[in-house]
């Protein structure tokens, strides 16, 4: 098996937008989306299963199943446009993998014509850094001005290390806009006050009308899986993190 996609339904979407939010550090791009996915009561429509993730089996009241990445959708009522909204219980568990399964998610998207796509992710303040609660990049110049006049402060240098990064990157190159939202953190499992912060970020982008209210009480139902640990060339000392 490379890759197997299940289609639970095939719904006409208007111009979709694909947010997605996979497992990672502390939680929060994956946080996002569940809360998302949650309060605009959106649909699953697909799920993907590939031979890319991790080598693990769900087990779960006698009954085993295989790692996939769900798709969402829905059309909240201010929008003009539908949303994807995809999730996973893991990444892909190597480099290979992370380039392929992330092409292989925007095929999918494209054939609903998604236009746009926006990851969101952590970025894990060093001991004496200081930054506002959310930082942003972008595929354009043009959706950069956008995040800036939002009130998101742009990266400059580094880089995004996983899905959550390729996906908005490997979008521009096939003419896609793109960007990636990521909330600042010091780490840990589930850092819900970043989780936040990038929702309200998302909010503000897209005008989308979002009630945080419950984001506090949803986040204590816990994680199926800890995120999956990349493998990166740090030294043992460093502190792993998104951003190199």
């Amino acid at each position: 098996m490379s890759t197997h996609l299940n289609y639970l339904e095939r719904p006409k979407l208007k111009k979709p937008k694909l947010i997605a939010g996979l497992p990672g550090i502390a939680y929060i791009g994956k946080l996002a989306v569940d809360y998302l996915i949650h309060e605009l009561r959106a649909q699953k429509f697909a799920e993907l299963y590939s031979e890319h993730f991790p080598e693990w089996a769900i087990h779960k009241d006698g009954m085993i199943k295989m790692l996939k990445m769900d798709f969402y959708y829905c059309r909240p009522e201010e929008l003009e446009d539908s949303l994807i909204l995809a999730t996973a219980d893991a990444q892909a568990a190597s480099p290979f993998g992370q380039y392929k399964l992330s092409g292989e998610i925007l095929d999918f998207a494209m054939q609903y014509g998604v236009d746009t796509v926006i990851t969101m992710a952590a970025y894990v303040l060093s001991p004496n850094e200081s930054r506002s609660r959310i930082v942003g990049t972008a595929t354009d110049a043009e959706t950069a001005k956008l995040l800036n006049k939002h009130g998101i402060e742009l990266l400059d240098g580094g880089t995004i290390v996983g899905m959550n990064g390729l996906l908005p990157a490997l979008a521009g190159i096939r003419g896609l806009k793109g960007f990636c939202l990521l909330g600042v953190t010091r780490g840990g499992i589930v850092d819900v006050a970043a989780a936040e912060a990038v929702l309200e970020g998302l909010s503000s982008m897209l005008g989308l009308k979002l009630d945080l209210t419950d984001i506090h009480k949803y986040a204590m139902v816990p994680p199926k899986f800890k995120p999956l640990k990349l493998e990166l060339p740090f030294r043992p000392e460093e502190e792993i993190s998104y951003i190199r």
